[in-house]
């Protein structure tokens, strides 16, 4: 997935990536034909029906010479970066010149999934793979990944340690994926202006989902209809704000979505739904497309989006609003930001493992990914702790809010974990939200839409097998 691009605006974490329509659903491999149970077992020596080498299955390090040919697959960074890719596979080759990689760049469209399922069918999945959560957890569960914990377990060394840590499947304590570039979830940013024109204090921002909420409703009750607090629509917010509240919403191995039945879910559907029946929120947005960038540059409403790179358009757009934004963390009783990563996987089927671990270590090295951040466009963070050493994210002396952002971000993505919910799918989204929609209009109990949520979301658990 192509990074946070400054120019463009910016995406960041999965809510983001929703909106933009491109987090791919998750593959029913199994469903197209693909065998294989729910634990990976590469000593059995098979992935579907992908007979593994001798290398992947001896349960031992990967430490022969990398050799040989290996494809690199990455999605929707050709166009943009392509210099940086070429210079990379051409000093890799330079220091390991028996191992010649071919770089191939999938469009990430809406046939991502499909693609990636005919290569799994047919055992020719790339050699070093660029990937989302949700389609990395269903190779897993097929079998179609490395178990780095035992093929490379020096593997973790570099990176940041929370995000390494948490970068781990249901059920497993062993790794399997490695954390690539990765946006930041866990910042407010807010219209200091239209907070004292409606009687809240600007120095004392919400600390917590439901603070927010108390305060959105003071933002309906004093603005007289001339503003609102966020948009309506909660596609943008679930499951992250749950996900803040450390609400129960899956059991933990995550195969069941249990969210209906957390006392802190029910109380955040029938808040959001009094703050809309009692105009806190903008009628028109509950099941529009609507971009909070634009609503929040208007000065339209006082909750902006949380990622923080979209204040550039805003700046770009109406200075007034931009010089009126506040900035601070947002962080619930999870205590710590989200990080929504883009991964690199490799491939079980892989015939030469030792040269794509090689590339796949050498493409997240800190001198490389150090290289990649460093251009300007490029607003994510890297996922190895010495890559964070330069002066974009070491030295931000202004005072402007997008400066107030950046300085807040890069002190919360120390301490960042990711918070992947593997299950949750564009699928589950819609079904979720369709039925929270209800809910906010009034057209369902809070309780009866959430009931009805969960189960849709477990039928379609259910379905994928």
């Amino acid at each position: 997935m192509e990074p946070s691009i400054r120019a463009r605006g910016g995406l960041g974490g999965r809510a983001a990536l929703r909106a933009a329509g491109v987090l791919v659903p998750v593959l029913a491999l199994a469903a197209c034909g693909i065998a294989g149970g729910s634990t990976p077992d590469e000593a059995a020596g098979m992935a579907g029906t992908c007979e593994l080498s001798d290398e992947v299955t001896s349960g031992e390090a990967i430490t022969g010479e990398p050799k040989g040919e290996i494809v690199f697959q990455t999605t929707a960074l050709k166009s943009s970066f392509s210099d940086y890719f070429e210079d990379l596979i051409a000093d890799f080759e330079k220091q390991y010149p028996d191992v010649t990689v071919t770089w191939q760049d999938d469009p990430g469209d809406a046939s991502f999934t499909q693609r990636l399922v005919t290569d799994a069918q047919s055992c020719a999945l790339p050699d070093v793979l660029n990937l989302n959560q949700t389609t990395a957890y269903a190779l897993y569960k097929e079998n179609f990944l490395l178990d780095l914990s035992t093929a490379a377990p020096e593997a973790g060394g570099d990176f940041i340690p929370s995000l390494w840590d948490s970068m781990t499947f249901p059920g497993s304590d062993d790794h399997y994926v490695m954390p690539w570039y990765w946006g930041l979830l866990g910042i407010q940013t807010y219209n200091t202006d239209l907070m004292n024109q409606v009687g809240l204090d600007p120095s004392a921002p919400p600390t917590t989902i439901m603070e927010q909420f108390d305060q959105a409703a003071t933002v309906g009750e004093n603005s007289e209809g001339q503003a609102y607090a966020f948009i309506a629509n909660p596609f943008t917010r679930v499951p992250s704000d749950w996900q803040f509240m450390d609400a129960a919403i899956t059991t933990e191995d995550e195969s069941e979505f249990t969210f209906a039945d957390d006392p802190k879910v029910l109380a955040w559907v029938e808040k959001y739904a009094e703050l809309y029946q009692g105009g806190a929120l903008p009628k028109d947005t509950l099941s529009s497309d609507v971009d909070v960038t634009q609503l929040y540059s208007a000065g339209d409403i006082v909750w902006g989006s949380s990622i923080p790179s979209y204040l550039r358009y805003v700046q770009e757009t109406n200075e007034t609003t931009y010089e009126k934004t506040g900035v601070a963390p947002l962080l619930d009783a999870r205590g710590a930001a989200i990080a929504e990563s883009q991964l690199i996987g490799v491939p079980s089927t892989s015939k030469n493992p030792a040269a794509a671990l090689a590339f796949a270590q050498f493409l997240l090295s800190p001198e490389n990914q150090k290289e990649f951040v460093s251009d300007e466009r490029v607003s994510n963070f890297p996922s190895t702790t010495a890559s964070m050493d330069i002066p974009k994210f070491q030295d931000i002396s202004g005072d402007t809010p997008l400066d107030e952002a950046n300085r807040l971000s890069v002190e919360l993505s120390s301490e960042a974990t990711n918070a992947f919910i593997y299950n949750w799918s564009d699928a589950v989204q819609s079904a979720v939200v369709s039925e929270l929609q209800l809910a906010i209009s009034g057209k369902k109990g809070a309780q009866e839409a959430l009931d009805a949520a969960q189960e849709k979301a477990n039928q379609i658990l259910a379905d994928q097998g």
